[in-house]
């Protein structure tokens, strides 16, 4: 059972950077629509856009956008990763320490 619960710890934290990665280039997307209009698209914009583009496409679905320009969406999709983060993979951590021991 050692091996197994290493296994699932260290899924979690794999899971627990992505999230933190997720949650860093939602930020860095914010800042970048705040000022981008005398930004170039480069490579690193597109990207980040793309990937950005991916989570926020469901929320947008959900929420209206009837408050002019300002965009909540980068709001929502940080919330929703912290709530899986502080609970699904904070689940899956502590289940891997129970069965490592």
């Amino acid at each position: 059972m050692d091996l197994l619960g290493n296994l699932i710890i260290a899924l979690g934290r794999l899971a627990r950077f992505g999230i933190d990665v997720l949650q860093l280039l939602i930020i860095i997307q914010a800042i970048l629509s705040w000022v981008g209009a005398s930004l170039p698209l480069n490579t690193f914009t597109r990207l980040l856009y793309a990937i950005t583009e991916t989570i926020y496409r469901p929320i947008r679905a959900v929420i209206p956008t009837c408050f002019g320009a300002i965009d909540f969406t980068p709001w929502v999709a940080l919330a929703g990763l912290y709530l899986i983060d502080s609970v699904v993979v904070s689940a899956i951590i502590r289940m891997g320490y129970q069965l490592a021991r």
